[in-house]
C-alpha cells in the first residue's frame, strides 16, 4: 500500500511539472490579429488619370459587415461590403449627369486601423488608387 502511495504522488508531481513546462513551438497557437475597428468618417484622396478627388467615407461596421455613405463630387451614395481580416471590399452606386455607375474599392486596412489603401475600378471612369485616413472624433 505505501508502494502505491508513493507511486501516485510521483505521478502527481510529474503532471504538475509537466502543466508548468512551456509549449513548444509546434504547440503554440497563432495570436489572433484583432480585426481593426474601421467604423467612423474617413478623409479618402482619390488617383485618377482625370486628376485627384478628396471623397469621404461614413463607415459603420457589425462584424465583417461595412454600411455607409460615399460623399464626392457628384453627391452622396450608400455603399456596401465587407471587411474580412484587414481586406476591405465595397462598392458604391452613384448617378450623375444621366448615368449610372458602380464604383468598386478593394483595399488593406493598416494594422491600427487609421489609415487604409487600395485600387478602384470605376467603369467608364477608369481605374484609380487610393487612400483614406480616419478623422480623430473628439473625446470629452
Amino acid at each position: 500500500m505505501k508502494k502505491l502511495l508513493v507511486l501516485v504522488a510521483l505521478l502527481m508531481a510529474a503532471g504538475a511539472m509537466a502543466a508548468e513546462l512551456p509549449l513548444t513551438r509546434q504547440e503554440k497557437k497563432p495570436d489572433a490579429k484583432p480585426v481593426p475597428n474601421i467604423s467612423g468618417k474617413w478623409q479618402m484622396t482619390l488617383e485618377l488619370s482625370m486628376g485627384t478627388g478628396t471623397p469621404t467615407l461614413e463607415l459603420k461596421q457589425e462584424a465583417e459587415k461595412v454600411t455607409g455613405t460615399y460623399t464626392g463630387r457628384y453627391g452622396t451614395a450608400p455603399l456596401e461590403g465587407r471587411l474580412k481580416g484587414r481586406t476591405l471590399e465595397f462598392a458604391v452606386q452613384m448617378s450623375a449627369e444621366g448615368q449610372t455607375f458602380t464604383l468598386n474599392f478593394a483595399g488593406e486596412v493598416a494594422e491600427d486601423g487609421q489609415t487604409m489603401k487600395g485600387t478602384a475600378s470605376m467603369g467608364e471612369i477608369g481605374d484609380a488608387t487610393w487612400t483614406a485616413k480616419k478623422e480623430k472624433t473628439a473625446e470629452y
